[in-house]
């Protein structure tokens, strides 16, 4: 039986080669969103972090950082969306309601034990789309404040 790993793609690719390049333009996408936010003054406080075992919680934060705008920083969790083309859609497009929840869960177990001193009440989660096109700059889009 034919999984959805083992099918060919519209490039042609299947299985773990489709993964390999995924996981590359992920992690291209991750360093585009990271610079960008260095860029507009934004501390940078963990990357790619997991709930460790037995915490119930599975997935990951790509990015979680301070948003300097305002009186006090803003705890910030930041899901990155990056694609090669508009195919299947936007990146932001890949945020689902579920996904949205999860991310909301994930972020408020690193508040739990990471938060730092200073820092406003709350906690925000936003979506980086990064959008990579042959011999085109990247397109890079932050949606603050997502709700679905």
């Amino acid at each position: 039986m034919t999984g959805a790993r083992d099918a060919a793609t519209a490039d042609g690719q299947q299985g773990p080669a489709r993964s390999a390049q995924g996981a590359r333009t992920g992690r291209l996408g991750e360093e585009i969103a990271a610079r960008y936010l260095h860029d507009h003054g934004w501390q940078l406080l963990d990357r790619n972090w997991r709930p460790g075992p037995g915490s119930g919680l599975r997935g990951e934060l790509d990015l979680v950082a301070l948003d300097p705008d305002g009186e006090a920083p803003v705890l910030v969790a930041l899901e990155v969306k990056t694609r090669r083309g508009l195919a299947i859609g936007t990146p932001a497009e890949a945020v689902t309601p579920i996904k949205l929840a999860h991310l909301r869960a994930l972020a408020g177990r690193w508040a739990e034990t990471h938060r730092p001193p200073g820092t406003a009440a709350g906690l925000r989660v936003d979506v980086l789309s990064v959008l990579l096109r042959p011999g085109a700059p990247a397109q890079l889009r932050h949606h603050r404040g997502v709700t679905l």
